[in-house]
């Protein structure tokens, strides 16, 4: 882990609060590029959604981008566009491991996104025009085609979509080596550090920032929120509701197997991630919720473990006799209309968010290196308008 313990400097160019993927990529972005950064982290780098998801790296056009069922007509320009960065972030994390000169054990497997009906199959037919266009490589197969590819399938699955450059990635390695290589850079990241007040208005006629944390006050002429799902207590601070809220989420892992399953498996319309790792266990998600449990937080609950586990084996049905051996949760930042929420507020001028629900391990870094290039560099057109932080809450579709 890099060296996090020390004093808090008294005044930064760029201020970024949290220390998951978000904040330690937008921390070695910035100071590659000779910008002055702090991080600051309330408890240690990559424990909270960054360090408890599966890892996973999903690129094609998932049902969770969707506000309201299987139907791309109502969403396909914000698809495409969301799939243009899937495409990025591709190239990025498979290079990331010469770029940050460091191991962050990466698989890029391919993925399967399965289909068991016909309205699911037409799905997959719509998002690969889409994907297409937008420059992400998918396949779908049915039939002789899909059995040859995966004959591990159940007989229930009617088709599937592949992409060669989906994978996954060990989501306690990126997080550290980001940190580790913006000190490298200048950064200073300090843990223990988590943010008191935020006092937007420069009351003491300096900085536009002045931020007191746990290990004392300092001033920032800009702010990067890159908080997750706390980042709505950041922008409350300033006088921003962004339309985040938490989603506490539970992931299953089994005793080790000999191997079977090559690529990275999603569900088109049921909730389900499932991958072999390296060492033979399979890890099992989708987003099934966990719940409150305080004072651990968020706890598993079996009904999460039992029908998330279920659906893997209507998928595989040679898991049926593989044990759980271990659950355990985090809690994700979402927002209701699926966009993320990245780029600087018009509202309070110097305050920026990079906050990602949707896929967001695959997504963050390359919305971070976006971000961060246009703080470097403001000439260059602005993040899209849609993932503004200063964009009212939505509410999904049907919600009373």
């Amino acid at each position: 882990m890099p060296e996090t313990i020390g004093d808090l400097p008294a005044d930064t160019d760029v201020l970024v609060i949290g220390g998951g993927i978000a904040g330690t990529a937008m921390a070695y972005y910035l100071a590659r590029a000779g910008v002055e950064v702090v991080l600051v982290e309330r408890g240690e780098l990559n424990r909270e959604a960054s360090g408890t998801n599966a890892g996973s790296l999903h690129l094609q056009i998932a049902i969770h981008q969707l506000a309201g069922g299987l139907q791309t007509a109502n969403a396909e320009d914000r698809l495409r566009e969301e799939t243009r960065f899937a495409a990025e972030a591709a190239q990025l994390w498979a290079d990331l491991e010469d770029e940050l000169d460091g191991p962050i054990d990466l698989h890029l497997t391919g993925g399967l996104m399965v289909a068991e009906k016909p309205e699911e199959l037409r799905f997959l037919y719509e998002k690969h025009e889409i994907e297409k266009t937008a420059g992400l490589e998918t396949h779908v197969v049915e039939g002789r085609e899909l059995r040859e590819l995966a004959p591990w399938l159940s007989d229930a699955i009617i088709g599937a979509a592949y992409c060669p450059v989906e994978g996954h990635v060990n989501p306690l390695m990126a997080a550290p080596l980001f940190a580790l290589r913006a000190i490298e850079h200048g950064a200073v990241v300090r843990t223990g550090a988590g943010v008191r007040e935020v006092d937007a208005l420069g009351a003491d006629g300096g900085a536009p920032f002045r931020v007191r944390t746990a290990l004392g006050t300092i001033r920032a002429q800009r702010i990067v929120c890159a908080a997750g799902a706390w980042a709505t207590e950041i922008g409350r601070q300033v006088g921003l509701e962004m339309p985040i809220r938490q989603m506490p989420l539970h992931v299953n892992v089994t005793e080790a197997r000999p191997r079977l399953i090559e690529p990275l498996v999603q569900h088109i319309g049921r909730r389900l991630t499932l991958k072999q790792a390296f060492n033979g266990t399979f890890i099992i998600g989708g987003g099934w919720p966990s719940y409150p449990d305080p004072p651990r937080r968020h706890a598993t609950r079996w009904s999460s473990a039992a029908g998330n586990a279920a659906v893997a084996v209507d998928v595989v049905p040679a898991l049926a006799d593989v044990r759980l051996v271990r659950t355990w949760s985090g809690v994700n930042p979402w927002t209701d209309d699926v966009s993320p929420v990245v780029g600087a507020s018009r509202r309070v001028p110097g305050f920026h968010a990079v906050v990602v629900g949707s896929s967001g391990y695959t997504m963050t870094p390359i919305l971070a290196r976006t971000l961060a290039e246009r703080m470097v560099d403001p000439t260059l057109a602005p993040m899209p308008d849609e993932y503004s932080p200063d964009r009212p809450p939505a509410r999904s579709p049907g919600a009373s």
